[in-house]
């Protein structure tokens, strides 16, 4: 069992009601009440960008799961983790249950209190265990952890709302806090800039772009990001793949485009050549990690 001690800077932490929140916090910004004000109206929808969500299931709240968490060998021990933007913790909850993922303490870290709520909710109704679970209500780019303190840090659908710069700030925060020989999963983290889906949505002018808006990335500004931010130091070589193909959007607002459905399928078994456009998002991860 991981002592508090060892792994969160405590000094820089309050615990009020069972989660952890920044000493002196300043006022809640924009963006953090923007995601607060989701998840009070619907914490599913948020964090999956389902529909109206009706009776709360395990089925219902690990929907949307990717394929890279199946290729986790069943069994993985992850020792000390730290999930950023864990929500309502969907990923654990389906690690914990369907894949009989271990880790001896998660660091469950989130914007928002609402959701992390929800997680310890859900842990105990779930996936109930003596390990310990710390939910922190803090921003990813300063991580109140102690350096090289963590074995596995995970992310699903999260960096992609953040700005460049916070996000080269938050993966520089990862780099600090994994132990060398770390792993990490970023699952669907970087929407392909170059994408024709996602050139639709670039489109759409700056001034009417909610704070959360997702941001696009080339192949080679990740890869940049993941060299500069000092996490390849740490856990050596990094497989970039693309986290779905796609080359049409299923709908533009509430009309369906036809033939997309074809077109998508065609574009996941597109040569390698062409990935540089049929990539719809890029996941990260660890080889030593991901089967």
């Amino acid at each position: 069992m991981i002592a508090a001690a060892n792994l969160l800077r405590e000094q820089e932490l309050v615990e009020r009601d069972g989660i952890f929140h920044p000493a002196g916090e300043d006022e809640v910004s924009e963006y953090r009440r923007r995601w607060e004000d989701e998840a009070e109206e619907d914490h599913v929808r948020s964090a999956i960008a389902a529909g109206a969500t009706g009776s709360i299931d395990f089925a219902s709240l690990t929907g949307k799961i990717a394929p890279v968490w199946d290729r986790l060998p069943r069994g993985t021990d992850l020792g000390t983790v730290v999930e950023i933007g864990a929500g309502y913790g969907r990923i654990p909850l389906y690690l914990a249950r369907e894949r009989a993922v271990v880790w001896n303490a998660y660091c469950a870290l989130d914007i928002s209190e609402t959701m992390l709520r929800r997680l310890v909710e859900y842990r105990e109704r779930f996936t109930p265990g003596e390990t310990p679970l710390y939910p922190i209500c803090a921003s990813a780019d300063e991580l109140p952890l102690e350096d090289a303190s963590v074995d596995t840090v995970l992310t699903s659908v999260v960096f992609l709302h953040m700005g460049k710069s916070f996000v080269a700030r938050a993966v520089a925060e990862v780099a600090r806090v994994l132990r060398p020989g770390g792993s990490i999963v970023f699952d669907a983290s970087f929407p392909n800039a170059r994408n024709p889906s996602n050139l639709l949505l670039q489109a759409k002018p700056e001034r009417l772009r909610p704070p959360n808006y997702m941001k696009f990335w080339t192949r080679r500004e990740v890869e940049s990001l993941l060299e500069t931010s000092g996490l390849t130091a740490k856990t050596g070589p990094l497989e970039l793949v693309a986290g779905a193909h796609e080359v049409l959007p299923r709908r533009v607002g509430p009309v369906a485009v036809p033939l997309a459905r074809r077109a998508n399928r065609l574009a996941a078994r597109a040569p390698e050549r062409l990935h540089g456009l049929t990539t719809l998002t890029y996941t990260v991860y660890s080889p030593g990690l991901v089967g």
